[in-house]
């Protein structure tokens, strides 16, 4: 039996949740005949690059090595390649996922033992790359498989681009992701449920905003799974692992209001006993009464809706196209139906100022939201900013500390011209304990202590973003 090994590299971020993404390369292999795919989540299992390597030594069989990269664990990718390229000198090695996507070139070029770079959806193109090893004639099919990027003759070639259907493949292959072995927290500190578990409904965003990526892979079309198909995905989860919550992850989950209410209606016509929850988040004005009922009344608690910014030329800048006055209302209208409400927000957006991060900080503090979430801003590597940065030399890619580049623990890889890395860390800092140091919230916080997983959580996040130091050593990007 031939192996086609697909790995998660271990990342400092803490969180640890079923990849669907790696669940649906899976499940696109499950046709072929002769090939097992095998998971290797360094992720939950903490396993170090040696203890990979270890454990791979003396495997047999490997025709196919298949690496998910996030931004913050591109160097573990540059580090392991060559390693990988040594233990299984035949093999392909692939990297898909969100930096590659967005950075194919530098991916290839950076990683000479790299053979091809996935960007975008995958499903397809790993099925079509494992089938061509088992025929044999890989160098004849290899400019038919769509969104592959690979060098030839020293030229970057990229194939073409395609969007899988998303209804055609159904769940991910949940008995090889293994969801019970995941931690009770999975996004944010507090959960109805400690057996909660991610899903998705649709792929797709059509919006412009220029801070995300995520249309690199996942297209602008939204494509949406069948009600029946994801419903009766959540009864097999229930009845097989146990799960009480369900974390839906689209990017666009309310963009159609027939979608939100067919879901509810079918959740409710079987008398599924659940709750919801959105810590990704929701379109704030893509949301009207009818929707919001029908969230609550499928058992939806919470939400997170991203405002990002309280500026007027920040919002503008971003590309986003709500004014504030429809965001309050919505906010009003979401607590109406009992849903609590966290908004997210970027400081330190390309071109701000000291008064555009106070704005924003302001506005969280007015608006009557539940919990907050403060992040510095990350220009994402394929985003619109990311390109116009790199052309103002504002970024530099070859003095981007990687294992740093996150959002999270008080790390600032970025900062705006205007506004240093240290008072953009204060700036995180004071905003959190500012929101969060209220009455009102702190009551809030105390009724959803229900169980010590999510206090361990929340000391753990309040920890490492009020004690760390403050960033990684080194030149931060921006500088």
């Amino acid at each position: 039996m031939k192996k086609a090994i697909i790995i998660k590299p271990k990342s400092n971020v803490f969180f640890k949740t079923p990849p669907l993404g790696i669940g649906y390369l899976l499940k696109a292999l499950d046709p072929i005949e002769g090939v097992e795919g095998v998971f290797i989540d360094c992720q939950l299992r903490d396993i170090s690059s040696e203890e990979l390597i270890a454990s791979l030594r003396g495997r047999e069989g490997v025709i196919l090595v298949g690496f998910q990269v996030f931004s913050d664990v591109y160097p573990a990718l540059r580090e392991l390649v060559p390693r990988i390229r040594e233990l299984f000198p035949h093999a392909v090695i692939v990297a898909g996922g969100p930096h590659p996507s967005g950075a194919p070139e530098q991916s290839l070029r950076e990683n000479p033992g790299l053979d091809y770079v996935v960007k975008g959806e995958g499903e397809e193109a790993l099925e079509m790359l494992v089938r061509a090893l088992l025929a044999g004639d890989l160098a004849v099919r290899e400019g038919s498989i769509p969104n592959l990027v690979y060098l030839k003759g020293g030229r970057v070639v990229f194939n073409r681009h395609k969007l899988i259907d998303v209804d055609q493949y159904g769940p991910p292959a949940w008995e090889q992701l293994h969801p019970e072995r995941y931690p009770p927290v999975q996004h944010g500190t507090f959960h109805k449920s400690t057996r909660v578990v991610p899903i998705i409904t649709s792929r797709g965003c059509p919006y412009d905003c220029t801070y995300c990526a995520g249309r690199q892979i996942t297209g602008r079309k939204i494509r949406r799974r069948s009600i029946t198909s994801v419903v009766d995905e959540i009864e097999f989860l229930q009845k097989r692992y146990g799960f009480e919550e369900f974390i839906i992850e689209d990017e666009n989950f309310t963009f159609y209001k027939e979608h939100v209410i067919g879901f509810s209606r079918e959740i409710r016509n079987r008398g599924i006993k659940c709750f919801f929850s959105f810590p990704g988040g929701i379109r704030i004005d893509r949301i009207d009464e009818e929707i919001v009922r029908a969230l609550k009344e499928m058992g939806t608690y919470m939400v997170t809706v991203g405002i990002e910014s309280g500026s007027p030329a920040t919002l503008k800048a971003m590309k986003k196209s709500w004014d504030f006055d429809e965001v309050l209302r919505n906010i009003r209208l979401l607590k109406k139906y009992g849903l609590i409400v966290q908004g997210s927000f970027i400081l330190g957006f390309s071109g701000e100022t000291g008064d555009d991060i106070r704005a924003t900080v302001d506005f969280a503090l007015r608006s009557g939201i539940d919990q907050a979430y403060f992040g510095n801003y990350m220009p994402l590597p394929g985003s619109e900013d990311f390109t116009r940065l790199l052309e103002k030399g504002e970024l530099d890619m070859e003095k981007i500390d990687w294992s740093a580049y996150t959002s999270y623990y008080g790390e600032i890889p970025y900062h705006p011209k205007a506004v240093s890395r240290e008072e953009l860390l204060r700036a995180v800092r004071s905003a959190t304990f500012r929101f969060y140091l209220r009455p009102r919230i702190l009551w809030g916080l105390m009724k959803r202590m229900s169980h010590p997983v999510f206090l361990r959580n929340l000391y753990y996040r309040t920890s490492r973003l009020f004690l760390s130091p403050g960033g990684a050593p080194g030149q931060p990007a921006g500088n």
